[in-house]
C-alpha cells in the first residue's frame, strides 16, 4: 500500500471477511424472526382429571370458552363434533378460526381471515389446502411463509395457533 491507495488484494483481504461475517449475521437474525412467527408457542393442557372436567364445564354453554387469550373448544358439542373424524375441518365464524382434524391426536388450527383481501368464512378445504371463495386463491397449512390476513398475498400458508387436544377439549392459545 502506497500513500493512501490500497491495491486490489488487500482490499479484498480486509473487507471480504467482514462483509461474509454481516452477510452471515443478517441471514442468522432473518432466520430467527421467521422461525418464531412460524411456531407458535404450545397451549396450556390439563395435568389432572379434575382440572380436565372444570376446564370441560366451562365450554357446556356454546361449546366452547374464551378466557383471555385461550379458547376452549369442546368436540362433542355443536359443530365442534366435526372434529371428532379424521380429515374433517370446522369454520369457527364466532371465534374466526379454521380448525382441521390431522390425526387421532392432533387438531391443528389458523386464522379465518383470507390472506389475499380479508375475506372471512368462505372457505372450503381439501388436499391441505384453504381455498377462499371469493377470488379462488389456495392456502397452505404448513409452517413457513405466512401470508398475512388482508395483505394482498396469492399465495402462502394460513397463520397458525399452537393447540393441544386432551381427549375431548382442545385448547388454543391465541397470541
Amino acid at each position: 500500500m502506497k500513500g493512501n491507495k490500497m491495491n486490489r488484494a488487500d482490499f479484498l483481504k480486509r473487507t471480504c471477511p467482514k462483509i461474509g461475517l454481516s452477510v452471515f449475521l443478517a441471514i442468522g437474525t432473518l432466520e430467527s424472526c421467521s422461525k418464531s412467527e412460524q411456531e407458535p408457542s404450545p397451549a396450556p393442557i390439563p395435568t389432572s382429571d379434575s382440572q380436565y372436567e372444570a376446564l370441560l364445564n366451562k365450554t357446556l354453554i356454546n361449546g366452547y370458552y374464551l378466557e383471555g387469550k385461550q379458547l376452549l373448544v369442546n368436540i362433542q358439542k355443536g359443530t365442534y363434533t366435526n372434529l371428532k373424524t379424521v380429515g374433517n375441518y370446522v369454520n369457527d365464524e364466532t371465534n374466526g378460526l379454521l380448525m382441521v382434524r390431522k390425526s387421532e391426536t392432533t387438531i391443528v388450527v389458523f386464522d379465518n381471515c383470507c390472506p389475499h383481501q380479508g375475506t372471512k368464512n368462505r372457505w372450503s378445504f381439501s388436499n391441505n389446502r384453504f381455498t377462499c371463495a371469493n377470488h379462488g386463491y389456495a392456502f397452505g397449512i404448513d409452517t413457513g411463509q405466512v401470508a398475512p390476513c388482508n395483505s394482498n398475498s396469492q399465495f402462502g400458508n394460513l397463520k397458525s395457533f399452537a393447540a393441544s387436544l386432551t381427549k375431548d377439549l382442545l385448547t388454543i392459545q391465541l397470541g
